[in-house]
């Protein structure tokens, strides 16, 4: 374009793009696509995504949550939280710290004796089988033997947060630093099954229609990304 130099036009485009995803982000029923090259940035309880609308996930018989994390500074962390109207403890979550993981079901935690290395992309998923009253953790393939849940009365629906939900009752815990991460692929299917390295979920997907932000810092395109070229593939393909 005359009149701008070739740095001021990546400049002015990448601003543009930025603007179209979070447009895009803020609408349920909006034009989303595959957040193939996009991770959240999540430091402490500063920044965080949330799902737009409401998602009965713990209404479902069988539900495999999955997401990779990253942690970047030690600490407590949050991963994602879903919680009914003002609960102060989760309906299904995941933490971590440098001890082990927590995962949150029907307002119980559940200590696995895992961590998460530093820097790391890392992919944990949730498994809940309601007819077998299972609840299981798998962190890079690695199955921990499955905790015994009965199954109770749980809300219709809730409200889905990446990252640490702000007021939080108890959190972080006394004593405990706040943690960092990073998150790419949070995806949820009404099943157990085994699913393929850039399959998008069917009950809630990494897609830019799904989500809002609280600001532009907590998102990031990362060409390096596992999908980034699955996603200029789509892309290019789109065009």
């Amino acid at each position: 374009m005359r009149g701008f130099s070739s740095a001021a036009w990546r400049t002015w485009t990448n601003w543009a793009l930025q603007g179209l995803w979070l447009l895009l982000a803020a609408s349920p029923r909006g034009l989303g696509y595959f957040l193939g090259d996009v991770k959240a940035v999540l430091k402490g309880c500063e920044d965080h995504w949330t799902l737009q609308g409401r998602a009965p996930i713990l209404q479902l018989p069988s539900v495999t949550v999955c997401v990779d994390v990253r942690v970047l500074v030690p600490g407590a962390w949050t991963a994602f939280s879903y919680s009914s109207g003002h609960a102060p403890k989760p309906e299904l979550g995941l933490e971590g710290d440098q001890g082990a993981l927590y995962a949150w079901l029907l307002r119980v935690r559940h200590r696995f004796p895992c961590h998460l290395s530093l820097d790391q992309w890392h992919r944990v998923c949730l498994r809940r089988d309601v007819q077998r009253s299972s609840f299981s953790l798998e962190v890079d393939g690695r199955r921990f033997p499955a905790r015994t849940v009965v199954a109770r009365a749980t809300p219709a629906s809730g409200s889905l947060w990446l990252g640490c939900r702000p007021g939080r009752p108890g959190w972080p815990p006394p004593g405990e630093a706040l943690g960092s991460v990073e998150l790419y692929l949070f995806r949820v299917w009404a099943d157990l099954g085994e699913r393929r390295q850039c399959e998008d979920g069917t009950v809630i997907g990494w897609n830019a229609g799904h989500w809002g932000l609280t600001s532009p810092r907590a998102q990031r395109r990362d060409p390096h990304l596992q999908c980034a070229e699955a996603q200029t593939r789509e892309l290019v393909s789109a065009h």
